[in-house]
């Protein structure tokens, strides 16, 4: 599994998307899954995964499950989870703002960690047909998809991962050389 979590890491790594813990881990279980049948087919397992593809189509296909939902959820079931997301980011000591964001939630930077445009922080959205969106305070930004479960505990992993870039210990999507 540890090889798996790498790989599927790696993978993700070189895209401007962020993913939660476990996303990763259940990608890696995927991962695990496909070179286990490649064995069952007499594959040898060092060989099964040599191109990468088992690895792409595993991190895809549980990316893709978190990205948009299928069916679209209620609208008192997206502001049940932004309110989860106020609660997560309070528990993770930051400070919700006012936002230009329809339909997000903002946090204010944190000291010595990267600030961005007018406002300085950054903010979440989530709407009905989509999943978690990162973008800056602003009302004109670049997004980007956070890919974690539409549930509490992944609003608890979104306000982690939006914690980690404030602090300056997840890389900054926003930033061209990341």
């Amino acid at each position: 599994m540890t090889d798996s979590t790498a790989r599927i890491r790696r993978h993700y790594d070189g895209l401007a998307a962020l993913h939660a813990p476990s996303v990763i881990a259940e990608a890696a279980t995927l991962l695990d899954a496909y070179v286990a049948t490649a064995v069952q087919h007499g594959v040898d397992p060092k060989r099964a995964d040599e191109d990468g593809y088992l690895t792409a189509s595993a991190a895809e296909t549980i990316a893709r499950k978190y990205g948009t939902p299928r069916p679209e959820r209620s609208a008192t079931e997206t502001h049940r989870l932004q309110s989860a997301l106020r609660t997560a980011f309070a528990d993770e000591g930051l400070e919700v703002v006012p936002t230009q964001v329809r339909m997000g939630i903002a946090v204010e930077p944190v000291p010595g960690g990267p600030t961005w445009g007018i406002h300085g922080g950054l903010a979440v959205a989530l709407y009905t047909d989509s999943g978690w969106q990162l973008m800056v305070n602003t009302a004109r930004t670049t997004v980007h998809t956070i890919y974690a479960p539409a549930t509490d505990a992944g609003a608890a992993e979104v306000a982690q991962l939006v914690h980690g870039i404030l602090r300056g210990d997840i890389a900054d999507p926003f930033r061209r050389n990341r």
